[in-house]
């Protein structure tokens, strides 16, 4: 094992951090007061942020307090933040972090899933800037360490940009109050910085957990294809758009170009000794997703193991959530009966089929039956109810989640994209299931297919439409087994982002670069609740003619009073748009 994944197995116990985190509601970690810098195992730590909550047990001893403990991982905080609030994905449990203010649109600075991931980005940003202000980097290994951790610092960042309208920009260690950077000034530094990265980081990663240069090159790629997004308050934005597409084509394109070979789509599939057939899509998010043959897609893969990486944060909540006793076998013990897919997501599958949602009803299979079916090997989801005693439905809207008691889990098809089966019959030598409570299912990040999406975007955009649906039909949903889409406009270019990535966490980030999430554009897509706040005038409730500023989220309303920076840095702005609205359009 190497010794990334072995100070993982360690969960870090040795490191010793005190005194407090002013800007932060955080328990007293401060990397500045170390008596001693463990270059190796804070390194390692930098990592750690992005696959468990804290030093010790899954459960407990988060870095994030005043949160539930489970939920106050790095990527079930994303998740939460740009799933649920989508078109594709209901959270049936009432949790502490209340998930329904995020999938109602209701969220307030006060909303805690909103200061927990602030604070969770925030902090994991100090972890790294502690590194960079005490690592060597003089021989090769650890300029390339030190590159990585820039790049693990740039990522967090990405997301406070994407997620806040203004937030904090600290590249050096400090105990200061942080001064607030509107987006578009972030959006600038990080644009520098993963060009440097570019160059600095290892051509190739130097082992499956570690990242390369092509991270950051789809971020890079990524943050361009969003970049009108993100300076639409910048004054002096005046990048032509065709420029901005072009560059998103161009870094997308040299993602693919670099690792051709080494990072490829997986494209095989495996016929197991009990007769299961599981496609190359599927294997993406099985159990054994870190063989050799599959992980070469993922260009940022988080380690989870059964024994050494535990937690609640991260695919585990992905795997039990969706199921229920009854079902077929998911690898683990766990079932939560909390999360389903809602039928807009659905409907994307059935589109292209042809088929609405009533003659749907009478489509009655399992995850297994159903890619065939709907001609989609990425249609993993479940209609049939088998042993649980329940029927599956897919007209949906039925319940409310201002309504308890009409809330239920059955009113939309499965969705059984994770799990913690795996693909070959004989355990791989590296990370064996052994444990059946927790999975071992990575998380694939990022992976290669974004690239070739972000180039057929790119290249829709620049009115290249033949080009992009050549892209889709002969590598995406090649891939897939689905039969070519036709033609390709916007509905069906935002429709097949949801088809292949649907529940990874980044559909809210989709939605708003197609003027589909909310706000007075947000009407070319009429995005239904499907009941989940009940009906408004007798109508479904849909994002139309709704407050832009939802298309971020508030400033934590206690770092707004906490800081005393906020109203110099943003309400005194003199071209922030909604200084007069508590700095970012919400008033606190």
């Amino acid at each position: 094992m190497n010794k990334l994944l072995k100070y993982v197995a360690m969960a870090l116990v040795g490191l010793v951090f005190t005194a407090c985190v002013q800007d932060l509601n955080t328990k007293p970690i401060d990397p500045n007061s170390s008596t001693s810098f463990n270059q190796d195992r804070m390194f390692t730590k930098c990592y750690a942020c992005l696959a468990v909550i804290g030093q010790s047990e899954p459960g407990g001893d988060s870095d994030v307090e005043d949160l539930d403990a489970g939920t106050s991982g790095f990527y079930r905080m994303i998740w939460y933040c740009n799933d649920l609030p989508s078109d594709e994905a209901w959270w049936i449990w009432k949790d502490p972090e209340q998930p329904e203010v995020l999938q109602t649109a209701t969220w307030t600075g006060e909303t805690k899933a909103i200061p927990g991931i602030y604070t969770r980005l925030n902090l994991d940003v100090k972890y790294c800037n502690h590194y960079l202000t005490y690592a060597s980097h003089e021989t090769d290994e650890e300029k390339y360490r030190y590159a990585e951790v820039r790049f693990i610092r740039a990522l967090h960042y990405y997301h406070l940009m994407d997620m806040f309208l203004y937030a904090p920009l600290i590249t050096t260690e400090s105990n200061e109050f942080p001064h607030f950077y509107p987006r578009h000034k972030i959006y600038e530094w990080l644009v520098t910085e993963l060009k440097d990265l570019i160059v600095e980081l290892p051509a190739q990663r130097i082992n499956k957990y570690r990242v390369g240069k092509a991270a950051a090159q789809l971020l890079l790629a990524r943050i361009y294809l969003n970049a009108d997004v993100y300076n639409k308050y910048n004054p002096e934005w005046t990048a032509n758009q065709t420029q901005t597409w072009q560059d998103a084509y161009d870094v997308a394109t040299a993602t693919i170009e670099d690792n051709r070979g080494i990072h490829e789509l997986v494209t095989e599939k495996v016929v197991t000794d009990s007769g299961f057939v599981y496609s190359a899509y599927q294997r993406l998010f099985m159990g054994d997703n870190h063989r050799d043959d599959v992980i070469k897609e993922s260009l940022l893969q988080i380690y989870q193991d059964g024994l050494y990486s535990q937690s609640y944060a991260s695919t585990l909540y992905l795997i039990a959530g969706p199921r229920i006793a009854g079902l077929n076998a998911w690898g683990i013990e766990s079932e939560w009966h909390a999360l389903r897919t809602s039928p807009t997501m659905v409907d994307k599958f059935l589109k292209p089929m042809n088929i609405d949602r009533s003659t749907a009803e009478e489509i009655v299979l399992d995850e297994f039956k159903m890619p065939a079916r709907l001609h989609d090997d990425r249609a993993i989801l479940c209609s049939d109810s088998m042993s649980t005693g329940y029927p599956f439905l897919l007209t949906g809207g039925k319940g409310s989640l201002t309504d308890p008691a009409t809330t239920d889990f059955f009113d939309c098809w499965g969705g059984m994209k994770f799990t913690g089966v795996y693909s070959s019959a004989a355990l791989p030598k590296l990370s064996p299931r052994q444990s059946t409570s927790w999975p071992d299912t990575d998380i694939p990040f990022f992976r290669l297919a974004e690239a070739y999406m972000i180039q057929a975007e790119a290249l829709f955009r620049l009115g290249r439409t033949g080009e992009a649906l050549n892209i889709i039909n002969n590598t995406i949903r090649a891939r897939a087994n689905a039969d070519p889409l036709p033609s390709l406009d916007e509905e069906t270019l935002l429709d097949e982002w949801s088809r292949e990535f649907w529940f990874e966490g980044r559909r809210r980030i989709d939605l708003i670069r197609f003027d589909r999430f909310f706000g007075k554009d947000a009407d070319k897509y009429r995005f239904n609740w499907e009941g989940r706040l009940g009906k408004k005038d007798g109508q479904q409730f849909y994002t139309a003619n709704t407050s832009e500023y939802l298309n971020w989220f508030p400033v934590p309303t206690i770092d707004k009073r906490a800081n005393p920076n906020f109203k110099t840095d943003v309400e005194g702005d003199a071209n922030n748009t909604f200084a007069a609205q508590g700095g970012d359009g919400y008033v606190y």
